[in-house]
């Protein structure tokens, strides 16, 4: 018998339009009395995730900040696979938010941009549709920075240094080796050492998940409220859901079916 992992991005795939997951909450617990890893890989932050991750009580790794990092619980591996911090082993990919925030302070002087490090938490809240709770952990970044609004010739001038990702509302910066594909091939390796014969389901609802989709066995696209996003992989399924619900229609269709 093959092992199942399931990659999933977070906002508009497992949560909803209001960051719920309510619906999707039975399929989890399936998934979770069945072993089958659950893995976030999303442009949130390690604290963001680690919220949901606690409230759905998963254990398993996660990618964070659009691939700059993978956070693996210690000793989850058979081996040491990253350096310690924080109770995990921790892979780096990407750079540290330090350098991404310097060159935006500098750029600042000649355009007009608006991130995250710049804006009050109840700004984020505002611009986001998020919590306060939850904009304040939106703003405990390590890799990468969201940029609400940039001027072109800004853009421009990060591209030189960063990878600079437009998504479904605000601008991802991120360093140029952090990528969601990589992350999740890196991850799959492991499993595959762990349990040998593993098949992977990839989750999405944007094209910013195409480097995940394109690393998995199975590729799925949640509807967005509009349409799906405009991604040309092979055997990519599209289910008739948007969000939660379409999530919980791959999940029972690939894994529990």
């Amino acid at each position: 018998m093959s092992k199942f992992v399931v990659f999933t991005d977070l906002d508009g795939t497992l949560l909803d339009e209001n960051y719920s997951f309510d619906y999707a909450k039975p399929t989890i617990d399936k998934l979770k009395s069945l072993g089958v890893p659950i893995v976030f890989c999303s442009a949130k932050t390690k604290a963001e995730q680690e919220v949901f991750r606690a409230e759905m009580g998963i254990n398993d790794p996660f990618i964070v900040e659009d691939g700059s990092a993978i956070y693996v619980p210690k000793g989850y591996f058979a081996r040491r696979c990253g350096e310690s911090r924080d109770g995990y082993e921790v892979i780096v990919l990407g750079v540290e938010y330090e350098k991404i925030v310097n060159k935006i302070e500098e750029l600042r002087k000649k355009y007009e941009i608006k991130s995250y490090y710049f804006m009050s938490v109840e700004e984020v809240a505002k611009v986001t549709g998020l919590s306060l709770e939850l904009a304040k952990l939106a703003k405990i970044r390590e890799f990468s920075e969201t940029i609400v609004f940039a001027e072109e010739g800004a853009l421009k001038e990060l591209e030189k240094d960063f990878n600079v990702v437009v998504g479904g509302r605000f601008i991802h910066v991120y360093g140029k080796n952090a990528d969601k594909g990589k992350a999740v091939r890196i991850l799959t390796d492991l499993y595959r050492e762990l349990y040998g014969d593993v098949v992977t389901v990839g989750i999405g609802n944007s094209y910013t998940d195409e480097p995940m989709l394109r690393a998995v066995d199975i590729p799925a696209l949640v509807k967005n409220p509009d349409c799906w996003a405009n991604i040309n992989i092979k055997n990519l399924y599209k289910a008739e859901g948007i969000a939660t619900v379409g999530w919980v229609e791959v999940v029972e269709k690939f894994v529990l079916g």
